[in-house]
Protein backbone atom coordinates (compact mmCIF):
# COMPACT_ATOMS: atom_id res chain seq x y z
CA UNK A 1 0.00 0.00 0.00
CA UNK A 2 1.31 3.53 -0.87
CA UNK A 3 1.90 6.02 2.48
CA UNK A 4 -0.77 8.31 1.06
CA UNK A 5 -3.44 5.38 1.14
CA UNK A 6 -1.68 4.29 4.61
CA UNK A 7 -2.29 7.90 5.74
CA UNK A 8 -5.58 8.42 4.54
CA UNK A 9 -6.58 5.10 6.10
CA UNK A 10 -5.61 6.48 9.67
CA UNK A 11 -7.26 9.98 8.77
CA UNK A 12 -10.61 8.35 8.34
CA UNK A 13 -10.10 6.27 11.26
CA UNK A 14 -9.55 9.15 13.45
CA UNK A 15 -12.36 11.17 11.95
CA UNK A 16 -14.47 7.96 12.22
CA UNK A 17 -14.02 8.03 16.20
CA UNK A 18 -14.20 11.62 16.38
CA UNK A 19 -17.48 11.63 14.93
CA UNK A 20 -18.51 8.65 17.02
CA UNK A 21 -17.15 10.59 20.28
CA UNK A 22 -19.25 13.66 19.03
CA UNK A 23 -22.02 11.41 18.66
CA UNK A 24 -21.82 9.75 22.49
CA UNK A 25 -22.03 13.75 24.02
CA UNK A 26 -24.90 14.73 21.88
CA UNK A 27 -26.22 11.90 23.29
CA UNK A 28 -25.75 12.63 26.98
CA UNK A 29 -26.12 16.28 26.90
CA UNK A 30 -29.36 14.92 25.21
CA UNK A 31 -30.13 13.05 28.22
CA UNK A 32 -29.20 15.51 31.03
CA UNK A 33 -31.99 17.61 28.83
CA UNK A 34 -34.68 14.70 29.26
CA UNK A 35 -33.83 13.95 32.97
CA UNK A 36 -34.24 17.32 33.79
CA UNK A 37 -37.93 17.20 32.60
CA UNK A 38 -38.55 13.23 34.19
CA UNK A 39 -39.56 11.82 37.02
CA UNK A 40 -35.91 9.56 37.15
CA UNK A 41 -36.69 6.94 39.72
CA UNK A 42 -34.70 3.63 41.01
CA UNK A 43 -36.98 0.75 42.85
CA UNK A 44 -34.17 -1.31 43.95
CA UNK A 45 -31.02 -0.47 46.00
CA UNK A 46 -29.27 -1.28 49.45
CA UNK A 47 -27.22 0.18 51.77
CA UNK A 48 -24.20 -1.12 53.40
CA UNK A 49 -24.76 -2.06 57.47
CA UNK A 50 -21.53 0.07 57.48
CA UNK A 51 -23.14 3.17 55.48
CA UNK A 52 -21.45 6.38 56.39
CA UNK A 53 -24.83 8.43 55.64
CA UNK A 54 -25.49 9.83 52.27
CA UNK A 55 -24.86 13.82 52.70
CA UNK A 56 -21.52 13.55 51.18
CA UNK A 57 -20.03 11.72 47.94
CA UNK A 58 -18.90 8.54 49.19
CA UNK A 59 -17.52 4.94 48.70
CA UNK A 60 -20.49 3.67 47.84
CA UNK A 61 -22.95 3.66 44.40
CA UNK A 62 -25.17 5.60 46.50
CA UNK A 63 -25.25 9.21 47.73
CA UNK A 64 -27.22 12.23 47.46
CA UNK A 65 -24.46 13.93 45.57
CA UNK A 66 -23.89 11.23 43.44
CA UNK A 67 -28.12 10.74 42.92
CA UNK A 68 -27.97 14.82 42.44
CA UNK A 69 -25.49 14.50 39.65
CA UNK A 70 -27.19 11.49 38.30
CA UNK A 71 -30.39 13.69 38.02
CA UNK A 72 -32.23 10.66 39.85
CA UNK A 73 -34.99 11.87 41.72
CA UNK A 74 -35.82 9.29 43.95
CA UNK A 75 -35.56 5.66 45.46
CA UNK A 76 -36.73 2.54 46.83
CA UNK A 77 -34.17 1.53 49.68
CA UNK A 78 -34.57 -1.92 50.63
CA UNK A 79 -34.78 -3.53 54.46
CA UNK A 80 -32.68 -6.17 53.47
CA UNK A 81 -31.57 -8.99 55.26
CA UNK A 82 -30.23 -12.28 54.14
CA UNK A 83 -31.74 -15.75 55.00
CA UNK A 84 -29.98 -17.40 57.93
CA UNK A 85 -30.78 -20.40 59.67
CA UNK A 86 -34.74 -20.54 60.95
CA UNK A 87 -33.51 -20.56 64.98
CA UNK A 88 -34.48 -18.13 67.97
CA UNK A 89 -31.23 -17.06 67.65
CA UNK A 90 -31.21 -16.63 63.61
CA UNK A 91 -34.05 -15.11 63.96
CA UNK A 92 -33.37 -12.47 66.88
CA UNK A 93 -30.31 -11.32 64.70
CA UNK A 94 -32.01 -11.01 61.63
CA UNK A 95 -34.43 -8.48 63.82
CA UNK A 96 -31.67 -6.94 64.58
CA UNK A 97 -30.33 -6.60 61.43
CA UNK A 98 -33.12 -5.02 59.83
CA UNK A 99 -33.92 -2.42 62.59
CA UNK A 100 -30.27 -1.50 61.27
CA UNK A 101 -30.84 -1.12 57.66
CA UNK A 102 -34.61 0.37 58.81
CA UNK A 103 -33.02 3.61 60.75
CA UNK A 104 -29.84 4.07 57.76
CA UNK A 105 -32.57 4.16 55.06
CA UNK A 106 -34.69 6.76 57.36
CA UNK A 107 -31.21 8.61 57.93
CA UNK A 108 -31.24 9.70 54.52
CA UNK A 109 -34.19 11.45 54.97
CA UNK A 110 -33.82 12.70 58.40
CA UNK A 111 -30.36 14.01 58.46
CA UNK A 112 -30.91 15.82 55.31
CA UNK A 113 -34.38 17.32 55.17
CA UNK A 114 -33.85 20.25 52.89
CA UNK A 115 -32.71 17.28 50.20
CA UNK A 116 -34.49 14.21 51.24
CA UNK A 117 -37.67 13.43 52.57
CA UNK A 118 -39.30 10.20 53.29
CA UNK A 119 -42.34 9.15 50.53
CA UNK A 120 -45.17 6.79 51.36
CA UNK A 121 -47.49 7.45 48.17
CA UNK A 122 -46.59 7.31 44.36
CA UNK A 123 -47.87 11.36 44.94
CA UNK A 124 -45.49 11.95 47.76
CA UNK A 125 -42.87 11.00 45.28
CA UNK A 126 -43.93 13.19 42.77
CA UNK A 127 -44.22 16.32 45.34
CA UNK A 128 -40.85 15.28 46.84
CA UNK A 129 -39.40 15.63 43.61
CA UNK A 130 -41.70 19.04 42.58
CA UNK A 131 -39.55 20.55 45.43
CA UNK A 132 -36.00 19.22 43.97
CA UNK A 133 -35.59 16.82 46.87
CA UNK A 134 -34.65 13.50 46.34
CA UNK A 135 -38.16 10.99 47.28
CA UNK A 136 -37.17 7.92 49.91
CA UNK A 137 -39.32 4.92 49.41
CA UNK A 138 -38.70 2.34 52.17
CA UNK A 139 -39.02 -1.44 50.44
CA UNK A 140 -38.36 -4.70 52.74
CA UNK A 141 -36.93 -7.47 51.27
CA UNK A 142 -36.94 -10.97 52.59
CA UNK A 143 -39.88 -11.33 55.25
CA UNK A 144 -37.23 -13.96 57.09
CA UNK A 145 -36.65 -11.26 60.02
CA UNK A 146 -40.83 -11.12 60.20
CA UNK A 147 -40.32 -14.99 61.55
CA UNK A 148 -44.11 -16.40 60.71
CA UNK A 149 -46.21 -13.60 62.16
CA UNK A 150 -48.68 -12.41 59.35
CA UNK A 151 -49.18 -9.02 61.50
CA UNK A 152 -45.20 -7.94 61.25
CA UNK A 153 -47.03 -6.94 58.08
CA UNK A 154 -48.90 -3.87 59.66
CA UNK A 155 -46.34 -3.32 62.04
CA UNK A 156 -43.95 -2.46 59.01
CA UNK A 157 -46.48 -0.91 57.26
CA UNK A 158 -46.97 1.30 60.22
CA UNK A 159 -43.57 2.03 60.17
CA UNK A 160 -43.56 3.16 56.39
CA UNK A 161 -42.77 0.18 54.43
CA UNK A 162 -45.00 0.17 51.52
CA UNK A 163 -43.05 -2.61 48.56
CA UNK A 164 -42.81 -5.91 49.70
CA UNK A 165 -40.77 -9.34 48.72
CA UNK A 166 -41.22 -12.30 50.56
CA UNK A 167 -37.91 -14.01 49.85
CA UNK A 168 -34.43 -13.52 48.81
CA UNK A 169 -32.05 -16.62 48.47
CA UNK A 170 -33.01 -19.68 50.48
CA UNK A 171 -36.58 -20.88 50.94
CA UNK A 172 -38.21 -19.50 54.13
CA UNK A 173 -42.02 -19.35 56.13
CA UNK A 174 -43.47 -17.35 53.46
CA UNK A 175 -42.47 -18.76 50.00
CA UNK A 176 -39.70 -20.72 48.32
CA UNK A 177 -36.91 -19.06 46.65
CA UNK A 178 -35.53 -19.03 43.53
CA UNK A 179 -32.28 -19.48 44.62
CA UNK A 180 -32.36 -22.72 46.95
CA UNK A 181 -29.59 -22.25 49.61
CA UNK A 182 -27.46 -25.74 49.82
CA UNK A 183 -25.61 -24.34 53.35
CA UNK A 184 -29.34 -23.68 54.81
CA UNK A 185 -30.49 -27.46 53.84
CA UNK A 186 -32.55 -26.46 51.27
CA UNK A 187 -34.41 -28.73 48.76
CA UNK A 188 -35.17 -27.62 45.30
CA UNK A 189 -38.81 -26.57 46.68
CA UNK A 190 -40.24 -26.84 50.37
CA UNK A 191 -43.98 -25.09 50.00
CA UNK A 192 -44.36 -26.32 46.20
CA UNK A 193 -44.43 -22.31 46.02
CA UNK A 194 -46.27 -19.91 48.79
CA UNK A 195 -46.49 -21.29 52.06
CA UNK A 196 -50.35 -20.80 53.92
CA UNK A 197 -48.55 -17.98 55.14
CA UNK A 198 -47.33 -16.48 52.50
CA UNK A 199 -51.10 -17.04 51.03
CA UNK A 200 -52.28 -14.91 53.60
CA UNK A 201 -49.64 -12.72 53.06
CA UNK A 202 -50.39 -11.67 49.80
CA UNK A 203 -53.98 -10.98 50.91
CA UNK A 204 -52.89 -8.80 53.70
CA UNK A 205 -50.31 -6.87 51.08
CA UNK A 206 -53.44 -6.28 49.23
CA UNK A 207 -55.73 -4.91 52.06
CA UNK A 208 -53.08 -2.74 53.03
CA UNK A 209 -52.41 -1.45 49.35
CA UNK A 210 -48.94 -2.70 49.83
CA UNK A 211 -47.19 -2.86 46.38
CA UNK A 212 -45.56 -6.75 46.20
CA UNK A 213 -42.64 -7.40 44.63
CA UNK A 214 -41.81 -10.88 42.81
CA UNK A 215 -38.19 -10.86 42.01
CA UNK A 216 -36.66 -13.64 43.99
CA UNK A 217 -39.53 -15.89 43.78
CA UNK A 218 -39.80 -19.62 42.80
CA UNK A 219 -41.65 -20.08 39.51
CA UNK A 220 -44.28 -21.75 41.24
CA UNK A 221 -44.64 -18.91 44.10
CA UNK A 222 -44.56 -16.27 41.55
CA UNK A 223 -47.30 -18.15 39.39
CA UNK A 224 -49.09 -18.50 42.69
CA UNK A 225 -48.94 -14.37 43.55
CA UNK A 226 -49.95 -13.51 40.33
CA UNK A 227 -53.11 -16.11 40.56
CA UNK A 228 -54.06 -14.78 44.03
CA UNK A 229 -53.03 -11.03 44.00
CA UNK A 230 -56.50 -8.16 43.29
CA UNK A 231 -53.70 -5.95 42.58
CA UNK A 232 -50.66 -5.43 40.06
CA UNK A 233 -47.21 -6.34 41.26
CA UNK A 234 -43.76 -5.73 40.38
CA UNK A 235 -40.29 -7.22 39.80
CA UNK A 236 -38.27 -4.69 41.31
CA UNK A 237 -35.09 -6.10 39.98
CA UNK A 238 -34.99 -8.86 37.51
CA UNK A 239 -33.34 -10.05 34.48
CA UNK A 240 -34.36 -11.53 31.24
CA UNK A 241 -34.05 -15.36 31.25
CA UNK A 242 -34.24 -15.36 27.26
CA UNK A 243 -31.06 -13.88 27.49
CA UNK A 244 -29.12 -15.32 30.39
CA UNK A 245 -30.84 -18.78 31.49
CA UNK A 246 -30.76 -18.00 35.34
CA UNK A 247 -33.74 -19.08 37.42
CA UNK A 248 -32.99 -15.34 39.35
CA UNK A 249 -34.01 -14.63 35.71
CA UNK A 250 -37.97 -14.21 34.62
CA UNK A 251 -39.02 -16.97 31.81
CA UNK A 252 -41.18 -15.68 28.66
CA UNK A 253 -44.28 -16.72 30.08
CA UNK A 254 -43.42 -15.23 33.73
CA UNK A 255 -42.98 -11.93 31.90
CA UNK A 256 -46.34 -12.64 29.68
CA UNK A 257 -48.08 -13.18 33.33
CA UNK A 258 -46.92 -10.23 34.83
CA UNK A 259 -48.14 -7.97 31.90
CA UNK A 260 -51.52 -9.65 32.15
CA UNK A 261 -51.45 -9.02 35.99
CA UNK A 262 -50.60 -5.13 34.61
CA UNK A 263 -47.32 -4.81 36.47
CA UNK A 264 -43.86 -4.10 35.60
CA UNK A 265 -40.38 -5.77 35.15
CA UNK A 266 -37.79 -3.47 36.60
CA UNK A 267 -34.52 -4.89 34.54
CA UNK A 268 -31.51 -4.96 36.44
CA UNK A 269 -28.07 -3.64 36.22
CA UNK A 270 -26.42 -6.77 37.59
CA UNK A 271 -23.58 -8.22 35.47
CA UNK A 272 -24.41 -12.33 35.76
CA UNK A 273 -27.94 -11.78 34.76
CA UNK A 274 -27.27 -9.33 31.82
CA UNK A 275 -24.88 -11.65 30.42
CA UNK A 276 -23.59 -15.52 30.80
CA UNK A 277 -20.57 -15.24 33.31
CA UNK A 278 -17.24 -15.90 31.25
CA UNK A 279 -15.62 -19.73 31.87
CA UNK A 280 -12.02 -18.58 33.63
CA UNK A 281 -9.74 -21.23 34.54
CA UNK A 282 -9.77 -21.88 38.14
CA UNK A 283 -6.71 -20.34 38.58
CA UNK A 284 -7.44 -16.81 37.26
CA UNK A 285 -8.81 -14.69 40.68
CA UNK A 286 -9.55 -11.93 38.85
CA UNK A 287 -13.04 -10.87 38.66
CA UNK A 288 -14.75 -10.94 35.04
CA UNK A 289 -15.33 -7.52 33.19
CA UNK A 290 -18.59 -6.41 34.20
CA UNK A 291 -21.60 -6.24 31.81
CA UNK A 292 -22.41 -2.99 29.96
CA UNK A 293 -25.11 -0.31 29.32
CA UNK A 294 -25.10 -1.06 25.93
CA UNK A 295 -26.67 -5.25 27.67
CA UNK A 296 -28.58 -3.43 30.13
CA UNK A 297 -30.47 -1.78 27.40
CA UNK A 298 -30.39 -4.93 24.89
CA UNK A 299 -32.26 -6.76 28.18
CA UNK A 300 -34.76 -3.26 28.53
CA UNK A 301 -35.23 -4.00 24.82
CA UNK A 302 -36.17 -7.56 24.87
CA UNK A 303 -38.61 -6.91 27.91
CA UNK A 304 -40.38 -4.12 25.58
CA UNK A 305 -40.66 -6.09 22.56
CA UNK A 306 -42.21 -8.74 24.88
CA UNK A 307 -45.02 -7.16 26.76
CA UNK A 308 -44.69 -3.51 26.02
CA UNK A 309 -43.20 -0.61 27.13
CA UNK A 310 -46.23 -0.10 29.72
CA UNK A 311 -44.70 -2.86 31.44
CA UNK A 312 -40.90 -2.18 31.77
CA UNK A 313 -38.89 -0.12 34.20
CA UNK A 314 -35.39 0.06 35.31
CA UNK A 315 -33.34 -0.87 38.60
CA UNK A 316 -30.06 -0.76 39.75
CA UNK A 317 -29.15 -3.25 42.80
CA UNK A 318 -26.37 -0.92 43.64
CA UNK A 319 -24.76 -1.57 47.01
CA UNK A 320 -25.72 -5.32 46.78
CA UNK A 321 -23.72 -6.09 43.45
CA UNK A 322 -25.45 -3.85 40.75
CA UNK A 323 -23.90 -2.09 38.61
CA UNK A 324 -22.63 -1.74 34.88
CA UNK A 325 -19.81 -0.39 33.20
CA UNK A 326 -21.27 2.90 32.20
CA UNK A 327 -23.60 3.03 35.23
CA UNK A 328 -21.64 2.03 38.59
CA UNK A 329 -23.16 4.46 40.81
CA UNK A 330 -26.14 6.79 40.72
CA UNK A 331 -24.12 9.68 39.63
CA UNK A 332 -24.15 8.08 35.90
CA UNK A 333 -27.24 7.55 35.44
CA UNK A 334 -27.81 9.76 32.47
CA UNK A 335 -26.01 7.32 30.69
CA UNK A 336 -28.74 4.85 30.38
CA UNK A 337 -30.82 7.17 29.04
CA UNK A 338 -28.31 7.98 26.57
CA UNK A 339 -28.45 4.35 25.22
CA UNK A 340 -31.98 4.81 25.10
CA UNK A 341 -31.88 7.65 23.47
CA UNK A 342 -29.16 5.94 20.49
CA UNK A 343 -31.89 3.32 20.21
CA UNK A 344 -34.25 5.75 19.02
CA UNK A 345 -36.57 5.67 22.42
CA UNK A 346 -38.92 8.64 22.99
CA UNK A 347 -38.66 10.94 25.89
CA UNK A 348 -42.44 9.65 26.70
CA UNK A 349 -41.22 6.13 27.00
CA UNK A 350 -38.08 6.66 28.61
CA UNK A 351 -39.63 8.20 31.36
CA UNK A 352 -41.99 5.25 31.82
CA UNK A 353 -38.92 3.05 31.95
CA UNK A 354 -37.53 5.46 34.44
CA UNK A 355 -40.11 5.55 36.77
CA UNK A 356 -43.82 6.50 35.52
CA UNK A 357 -44.13 2.40 35.19
CA UNK A 358 -43.55 2.24 38.40
CA UNK A 359 -45.55 4.88 40.18
CA UNK A 360 -48.54 4.04 38.28
CA UNK A 361 -48.40 0.45 39.31
CA UNK A 362 -48.28 1.80 43.07
CA UNK A 363 -50.92 3.87 42.67
CA UNK A 364 -53.30 1.49 41.34
CA UNK A 365 -52.47 -1.37 44.29
CA UNK A 366 -52.74 1.69 46.43
CA UNK A 367 -55.73 2.08 44.83
CA UNK A 368 -56.88 -1.20 45.20
CA UNK A 369 -56.36 -1.33 48.40
CA UNK A 370 -58.44 1.25 49.07
CA UNK A 371 -61.45 -0.97 47.34
CA UNK A 372 -60.71 -3.96 49.19
CA UNK A 373 -60.85 -2.07 52.75
CA UNK A 374 -64.26 -0.42 51.59
CA UNK A 375 -65.66 -4.08 50.81
CA UNK A 376 -64.03 -5.76 54.13
CA UNK A 377 -67.20 -6.19 56.98
CA UNK A 378 -66.63 -3.44 59.61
Amino acid sequence: MRPFAILSAAVLGMLGASSAAAADDQFLEQAKAVHKRILAFDTHLDLPFDYAGAATDGKTQFDLPKAARGQLKGAALAVFVPQGPRTPEGYAKARGDAEKKYSLIKAVAEDNPDRAALAYTPEDVRRIAGQGKFAVVISLLNAYPLGSDLSEIDAWYQRGVRLFGFDHAGHNDWADSSRPSAALGNGLEEHGGLSSLGKQGVARLNELGMLIDVSQLSTPAFKQVLSLTKAPVIASHSGIRALVDATRNLSDEELLLLKRNGGVVQVVAFSNYLRTPPKQPAENASPAAPATVAQLVDAIGYAVKKIGVDHVGIASDFNHGGGVAGWQNEGEAQNVTAELLRRGYSERDIAKLWGGNFLRVWGEAQKAGKTLHARSPR
